[in-house]
């Protein structure tokens, strides 16, 4: 398979597509993961930005069942891993402003991109936290400039949905949730793109020398 690049412009306008056509779903799915992020004290956000994310891919890959706002609970399935990424990445940009204020903000800005794949990469591949921060990094690593950029969009809608009297971050939130993961559906192959590469190879790798 080719390597997949970047394409700054056609990823939003595609997110903001999406947003716009799966407007109720994406809105009410993000509503709830908020609402109870916040109320939990940030222990739920994890599994319920899983269960976004699983929505937002099988709204990218056109899945035979469409989804619903109910599959934002699959998202428990993934609760130890979404939980610990949450928490970690929380905890590093929590240090990283105290510890340097302004300063510490901009760097967690400039780490983001290594990791914004990882929920993706959770719900999708059914990593473990570790091996999923390990493996976005590797993806993001090579495309570092445009996918901060890409970073530097999803804050921004969510810096201008906070200054409108706060509730708007309930309306950004959706497109800015859907930014990074319509950036991973294209960097990274669907499983039965993986299973159809796995088995050309292994076909080729059966097939008979040709004869001198």
């Amino acid at each position: 398979m080719t390597e997949q690049r970047m394409d700054f412009g056609g990823w939003i306008k595609e997110a903001f597509q999406l947003y716009k056509e799966n407007f109720v779903l994406l809105f009410v799915a993000s509503l709830l993961a908020l609402l109870l992020g916040v109320f939990t004290c940030g222990i739920l956000y994890g599994p319920m930005l899983a269960g976004v994310t699983l929505i937002l891919l099988r709204l990218l890959r056109n899945a035979p069942q469409k989804p619903n706002v109910g599959d934002v609970f699959i998202g428990f399935e993934y609760f130890l891993p979404a939980f610990l990424f949450c928490l970690v990445w929380g905890v590093v940009s929590s240090l990283l402003s105290y510890l340097a204020p302004g300063i510490g903000a901009v760097a967690a800005w400039c780490v983001s991109p290594l990791v914004m794949f990882t929920i993706s990469l959770i719900v999708d591949r059914k990593m473990d936290f570790g091996p999923a921060m390990v493996q976005s990094y590797n993806m993001a690593k090579t495309q570092y400039g445009p996918l901060l950029l890409l970073c530097l969009v999803s804050i921004s809608l969510f810096v201008v949905g906070a200054l409108v009297c706060g509730i708007g971050v309930f309306f950004t939130a959706p497109l800015m949730l859907a930014i990074p993961v319509v950036a991973y559906h294209h960097l990274s192959p669907s499983l039965e793109e993986r299973q159809a590469v796995e088995e050309k190879s292994r076909i080729e790798a059966e097939e008979p020398p040709p004869e001198a």
